[in-house]
């Protein structure tokens, strides 16, 4: 495992402790006291847990070095863990709705228990600090799982926010805000579920990780590089490949040509570290092909 998927992967361990631990208290305090939301919140959280299973899975294959049958690497595997997570998250949301569909029109009352505040306050502080150190970690290490599981981790903030408020309602004589809560818990999951499948689905088709402007300023701020075209990337996070073509005058010989395509390649690779490969096609100014 490199060093890149071992960090991704001690961050997702310990999301994933800290996801089972906060399921366990939610549920047992859902089922003690029969509200849908909280339930409900506990089963998000149990999703959380088993998303960040599918993560270890993804980053362990997508570790591997690259092989005869998959030269670029096997990178995507982690996108594949990527839309299993929204793919859970989907059914997740499905049942939850459904559940507090039954609740609404069972108009059934239950009591809140006065240890659920704390409780609840408890989870709610680790799951914020939990989302804003797997978002941090997301943006250092350029990684996809990460960003969708802190995705999955916010969605299940605001879902502990609105099951701590079902239980305030409850107190104060309004029982159906549990069902209504409930409902937009299971709502806010299948958000989640489209914006991570919307993201995954984008790299799985190869959508430009980087403009192709900025791949051309930065060859054409070499004086004998007359024109560049044909840019194409792809990829994501640290293994971005990218290829083009540049135009340089033909009197030029063909180590000087080799030479200033390395120039190229060498800045590329310096103003935009995520760039893992550089394929250079160098032409005769004034060329159509």
């Amino acid at each position: 495992m490199t060093q890149h998927s071992g960090a991704v992967s001690r961050v997702l361990w310990l999301t994933l402790g800290a996801n089972l631990t906060v399921a366990v208290c939610k549920l047992i305090f859902g089922f003690m006291s029969g509200l849908a939301s909280v339930i409900a919140d506990g089963y998000h959280s149990l999703l959380d847990a088993s998303s960040n299973l599918v993560g270890l899975v993804g980053i362990r294959i997508s570790a591997a070095p690259p092989d005869d049958d998959h030269p670029y690497g096997h990178q995507k595997f982690e996108i594949f863990s990527s839309m299993g997570i929204a793919l859970l998250l989907f059914v997740a949301a499905y049942n939850i709705v459904g559940e507090a569909m039954e609740r609404w029109q069972s108009r059934e009352v239950h009591e809140a228990l006065a240890w659920g505040y704390p409780l609840l306050g408890m989870t709610l502080v680790v799951t914020y600090l939990l989302q804003r150190w797997q978002r941090k970690k997301a943006r250092e290490l350029s990684s996809a799982i990460l960003h969708a599981d802190s995705e999955h981790t916010r969605s299940d903030f605001l879902a502990t926010l609105g099951a701590l408020m079902a239980v305030i309602a409850l107190d104060l004589g309004y029982p159906e805000v549990d069902a209504i809560v409930a409902l937009c818990i299971g709502l806010a999951i299948a958000r989640s579920g489209v914006l991570i499948a919307l993201q995954s689905a984008g790299i799985l088709a190869d959508k430009a990780p980087l403009p192709a402007s900025e791949i051309i300023r930065r060859a054409e701020g070499f004086p004998e590089v007359r024109l560049v075209r044909d840019v194409r990337s792809r990829g994501f996070g640290s293994g971005i490949f990218v290829d083009l073509s540049i135009q340089l005058d033909s009197n030029l010989s063909l180590e000087s040509a080799h030479e200033i395509a390395h120039k190229v390649e060498d800045r590329l690779r310096a103003d935009i570290p995520g760039i893992h490969d550089v394929v250079i096609h160098v032409e005769p100014y004034g060329s159509s092909k």
